[in-house]
């Protein structure tokens, strides 16, 4: 009788519905360890996110602190020359009665006899030569009489000397006059002729600034 009921025990069902539980709430605590893991996985990438961002922000900043430090330096540096040039009549408008008082005084510093003159519209210099500058170039032509071949040299030097603004000299040219009779002394027989270009910068409107 005791090997009968010994052997009934052994042969009993699991409890079937015990372990259902217990599975389910394994299943449970694995879904919600997973969606722990996901949201803080998610969690992490948005504050990585987040932080790269605001760095990328902080460099922008940085860069644009340290361009504006360059150009404080640069404007600092080169503000001396700007203002010379800005008083020199180079950068601004056109300063016409400066230019022609200007050859009027080396006409008499090089102690030459007279000179007439005319000035062109103010036009673009080429592009090669504005190099990107908003350039711009004044034709001045100069007729004058000469003595000896040397007064024209003399004549360029003291207008540099003079000049309160910057030209470049692009011909010039000499002849002789066509009288051949005997002159008195110290009478000019030569007629120079120079073209004389200005140049100007126009300056940055307030807009632009």
């Amino acid at each position: 009788i005791h090997l009968e009921s010994a052997g009934a025990s052994l042969m009993t069902p699991p409890p079937i519905a015990t372990l259902k539980a217990a599975i389910a709430l394994l299943l449970g605590a694995f879904a919600l360890a997973a969606a722990g893991v996901f949201w803080s996985y998610r969690y992490d990438v948005a504050a990585r996110a987040a932080v790269h961002a605001q760095q990328a922000v902080l460099d922008s900043a940085h860069t644009r602190q340290q361009q504006g430090q360059t150009e404080a330096r640069l404007i600092a540096q080169h503000l001396g020359a700007y203002r010379n040039l800005t008083a020199r009549g180079f950068i601004g408008e056109e300063n016409r009665l400066a230019w022609i008082e200007a050859v009027q005084l080396a006409n008499r510093d090089a102690h030459l006899y007279g000179l007439t003159y005319t000035l062109s519209p103010r036009t673009a210099a080429p592009a090669d030569l504005a190099n990107g500058l908003p350039l711009n170039q004044t034709r001045m032509t100069v007729k004058m009489p000469l003595l000896v071949e040397t007064d024209l040299p003399h004549f360029l030097d003291a207008l540099r000397a003079r000049t309160p603004g910057i030209f470049r000299v692009e011909r010039c040219q000499m002849s002789r006059g066509a009288d051949t009779a005997p002159q008195p002394v110290n009478h000019p027989e030569l007629d120079a002729e120079c073209e004389l270009l200005w140049f100007t910068v126009a300056a940055a409107s307030k807009e632009a600034r």
